[in-house]
C-alpha cells in the first residue's frame, strides 16, 4: 500500500485523483451484496447491514477537510496495535459518517479569502488552494484505505457529498461562511477539468448511507422520519429518504422515529443505538431521543466512537469511556 498522502497532504494531479475516484466509483459499484444489498434498480443499495458481524466498530464524526485528524485516527491504538494495523487484521469495522470537504470553525476567516478571490475570477487562488490541498489530499487517503480494507472501512455519505452542489435528488447547494459548494465545484473544474469532475459526481453517487451491525447503526444525520429496510436499502431512489438521512436539523426529526427504524432493522431491541453527525455539538455527544440517537460532531475536538466493551458483558454505551481523543490517545 502506497499512503502517499499520510505523508504530505498537497493538491493530487490530475491522474491521481481521476485514477483513484475511478477505482473508488469501480469498487463501489460492484460491493458485495452480501452486505450491501442491491436496490430494485440492479444497483448496490445505500444500506450496509452488518446485522451477522459482531467485530468492534470505530465511527467517525464529520472530517471537513481534516487530512491530520485522519492520520491521527489510523495511528491511534486499539488491542496494542494500531487503527491500520488491525484494519489490515480485519479485526475492527471503522466507519465514516460523511463530510469529507469544506473545512469549518477554524477556518472561517480563509473561506472569507477564498470568497474574495472569487469575486476577482481567481477560481483557483491560493487561499482556495490551500482549502483543497487540505479536502482534497484527505479524500485521496480516504480513497486509500477504502481500496485496501474495502470490507472492513466504509465511507457514508454526508450532506456536503455533492461536488455538483445540486438541487436535486435529495441533495442541497451548500453554503456555511461562504458559497463553498459553488466555489469548490468551479474549483475542481477549473484546476482539474470536466472529467475529474464527474467522476467525483460518480463517486459520490455511489456511497451508502446507513450501516448497521450488532452494534449500531450510523448514518450522517438524524432520520427525519421512520423508515423500512427496503426504503433504506432503496434510498437513492427517493429524495426524501437521502434528505432524510443526511439533511435534518436538531428538532426536525419525528418522534421515534430512531427506535422505530431500529425495530424494523433488527426487530424489537432496545440495546442497538444510532449515532450521527451533521449537527455539531459541545462536549463528547449529545444525546437525542430518549438516548437513542447520539450525535457526535464536535468540530473542536478529535474524537471518535470505540464500541468494544458491548457485547462483552458491558452492553451499555458510556460516553465517558467509549468516545475518546486520538491525540496521543491509548483506548484502555
Amino acid at each position: 500500500m502506497d499512503f502517499t498522502f499520510f505523508e504530505s497532504f498537497r493538491l493530487p494531479s490530475h491522474d491521481e485523483i481521476f485514477s483513484m475516484s475511478e477505482k473508488m466509483t469501480n469498487l463501489l459499484e460492484n460491493e458485495k451484496n452480501s452486505w450491501r444489498p442491491v436496490s430494485s434498480d440492479g444497483n448496490p443499495g445505500s444500506l450496509l447491514d452488518f446485522t451477522d458481524c459482531s467485530l468492534p466498530v470505530i465511527i467517525i464524526p464529520d472530517l471537513h477537510a481534516r487530512p491530520l485528524f485522519l492520520k491521527q485516527i489510523c495511528e491511534y491504538k486499539v488491542f496494542d496495535m494500531t487503527v491500520l494495523e488491525a484494519l489490515e487484521k480485519k479485526l475492527i469495522h471503522v466507519v465514516f459518517v460523511g463530510d469529507a470537504l469544506h473545512s469549518e470553525k477554524t477556518t472561517k476567516e480563509r473561506w472569507h479569502l477564498c470568497e474574495e478571490e472569487f469575486e476577482k475570477d481567481m477560481v483557483s487562488g491560493s487561499a482556495m488552494r490551500e482549502e483543497m490541498s487540505e479536502g482534497l489530499s484527505l479524500l485521496m487517503m480516504l480513497f486509500e484505505l477504502k481500496t485496501s480494507f474495502p470490507d472492513n472501512f466504509h465511507f457514508l455519505k454526508g450532506n456536503h457529498e455533492n461536488i455538483m452542489n445540486v438541487h436535486e435528488g435529495g441533495d442541497f447547494p451548500f453554503r456555511k461562511y461562504a458559497e463553498e459548494g459553488r466555489m469548490v465545484k468551479a474549483f475542481v473544474r477549473d484546476f482539474y477539468g470536466d472529467d475529474v469532475l464527474y467522476m467525483l459526481s460518480l463517486y459520490e453517487k455511489n456511497l451508502p448511507l446507513v450501516y448497521s451491525s450488532k452494534r449500531c447503526v450510523v448514518s450522517h444525520g438524524e432520520p427525519r422520519r421512520t423508515f423500512t429496510r427496503d426504503e433504506l436499502i432503496n434510498a437513492r431512489l427517493n429524495p426524501d429518504v437521502v434528505s432524510g438521512l443526511i439533511w435534518t436539523e436538531n428538532n426536525e426529526a419525528q418522534c421515534g422515529s430512531v427506535s422505530n427504524t431500529i425495530e424494523n432493522l433488527f426487530g424489537k431491541n432496545d440495546s442497538i443505538l444510532w449515532f450521527g453527525g451533521h449537527r455539531p455539538v459541545n462536549g463528547k455527544c449529545a444525546l437525542r431521543q430518549d438516548g437513542r440517537y447520539i450525535q457526535i460532531h464536535n468540530p473542536l475536538r478529535k474524537n471518535i466512537v470505540f464500541l468494544n466493551g458491548m457485547l462483552n458483558g458491558e452492553s451499555d454505551f458510556d460516553p465517558e469511556r467509549d468516545i475518546v481523543s486520538v491525540i496521543g490517545g491509548v483506548y484502555e
